[in-house]
């Protein structure tokens, strides 16, 4: 089954694990790997923080060129414009803060 660019594998015998090099306590993760993700075949939990963390990247992103564009005077001149950007800001900030909840979530 496939999710984004997620793939669930089973495997029979000599479950493999999770291919994160590295944890916090400097060892490699040792949960069997569950889903295939960007190449890597990773536990659940590992597969979801890495979602977690791409999906707080992403908006960090989008805020930021919300924001750049909305210094632009020019584009503030336009009163319409500057608050459709404004509004698209906030949506953007309030999904921001949810995928930053989301984030906290897996790594628990």
């Amino acid at each position: 089954m496939s999710t984004g660019a997620r793939i669930y594998t089973q495997h029979a015998r000599g479950q493999p694990h999770c291919e994160l090099d590295h944890t916090l306590k400097g060892k490699g993760c040792e949960k069997r790997g569950e889903v295939r993700l960007h190449g890597l075949l990773l536990c659940e939990s590992h597969a979801r923080r890495l979602e977690a963390q791409e999906r707080v990247d992403l908006l960090r992103g989008i805020v930021s060129c919300l924001e750049l564009s909305l210094s632009n005077l020019a584009l503030r001149r336009d009163t319409n414009l500057a608050g459709h950007l404004r509004a698209e800001r906030a949506g953007a900030a309030r999904e921001l803060e949810l995928a930053y909840q989301e984030l906290r979530q897996a790594v628990i």
